[in-house]
């Protein structure tokens, strides 16, 4: 059930972070950019519509269908380990549509949480949402998996925001 969860969470905050793209796709194409991967709007609300579509599928249909989320969850890992080691130039991820989401080891713990989460519901065909339980039971289960995605957001955006306002005065 951890496990599920820890994927369900995943899935919500790539919807969300698909979303924000989507809608504006400036502050990631600026990272992408920085990294000399195709940056302009059409290549990011791309990126962003098939964030939406992993984590729809991935959400309804769980097994193997999460493992597109897992695929774009390698490329996040890489992505902010690479920006934390100063190999790609960024002050910003992106990764939420905004300009100050600054890369930090909690993207990467992240990051390895929700592909080994990922991973393992797509090779055991388990499913990230118990759609087979009773309705309150779903019901109480997505409330938990909302919370968490939205505690993972402010974990990924607020939270290193936090610390380097913290350790600059």
């Amino acid at each position: 059930m951890l496990v599920a969860a820890v994927s369900a969470i995943a899935l919500g905050l790539l919807g969300v972070a698909g979303i924000a793209k989507t809608v504006d796709p400036g502050p990631t194409g600026g990272a992408l950019r920085a990294s000399h991967l195709p940056s302009n709007a059409s290549a990011v609300r791309s990126l962003g519509a098939v964030e939406v579509a992993a984590s729809i599928v991935g959400l309804l249909f769980g097994g193997p269908w999460v493992m597109a989320a897992a695929v774009l969850y390698i490329g996040f890992l890489v992505f902010s380990w690479l920006a934390l080691r100063n190999i790609v130039p960024v002050q910003s991820c992106g990764c939420f549509g905004q300009a100050d989401t600054p890369p930090s080891w909690f993207h990467v713990v992240f990051n390895v949480t929700a592909l080994i989460g990922l991973v393992v519901v797509g090779v055991t065909d388990g499913s990230p949402i118990p759609w087979a339980a009773s309705s309150l039971e779903t019901s109480v289960y997505l409330g938990y998996a909302a919370l968490g995605t939205f505690l993972s957001y402010l974990l990924l955006t607020r939270l290193p925001q936090t610390l380097i306002a913290s350790t600059s005065q």
